[in-house]
């Protein structure tokens, strides 16, 4: 596979829900994506979810990621973080599957399509939220022109708010 190749999406379904679970259990995925079997239930579940679009990331048509695009307009009233944020503020959670595919650029390839795509459909603004100390995602995060918004403590633990807007 070129590791140059075009980067597109293509919605999850239930067929990859066993190729999820495997990823989820790989070191690199399961230190920031624990408990792999509740998170493939949830994917699970997403799939007739309107408020988050799960989908397949795919190089040159080969899957190796997962990227989720989660409306946050109903997340204000839990989460106190986004609480300011404008209307229309879309987040995005994700991994890369082969740890093969990890360290090539991928993931600040694949995190700024879907940002770029987001933003085009009427976003103002997409987040991201890594723990504070996944630097590699942080670095992926700014290179895709995330900027930092600060720490927040989030349902989830820790989080650095990252903002990239329209």
């Amino acid at each position: 596979m070129r590791l140059d190749g075009t980067i597109s999406f293509r919605p999850l379904a239930e067929a990859d829900l066993d190729m999820m679970a495997r990823w989820l259990r790989a070191p690199h995925v399961a230190e920031w994506w624990p408990r792999g079997e509740k998170q493939v239930e949830q994917m699970r579940s997403h799939l007739g979810d309107p408020t988050v679009s799960p989908f397949v990331v795919l190089l040159d048509d080969e899957p190796f990621g997962y990227i989720q695009l989660c409306d946050l307009d109903g997340e204000r009233g839990h989460e106190p973080a986004l609480a300011d944020q404008p209307k229309a503020t879309f987040g995005i959670d994700q991994f890369i599957g082969p740890a093969d595919m990890i360290g090539h650029g991928l993931g600040t390839r694949l995190v700024s399509a879907m940002a770029e795509r987001a933003l085009g459909e009427g976003a103002a603004r997409v987040l991201v939220d890594p723990h504070p100390d996944n630097t590699a995602a942080i670095r992926a995060y700014e290179k895709a022109g995330f900027i930092r918004l600060g720490i927040f403590s989030m349902t989830s633990g820790p989080a650095l708010l990252m903002a990239r807007d329209s």
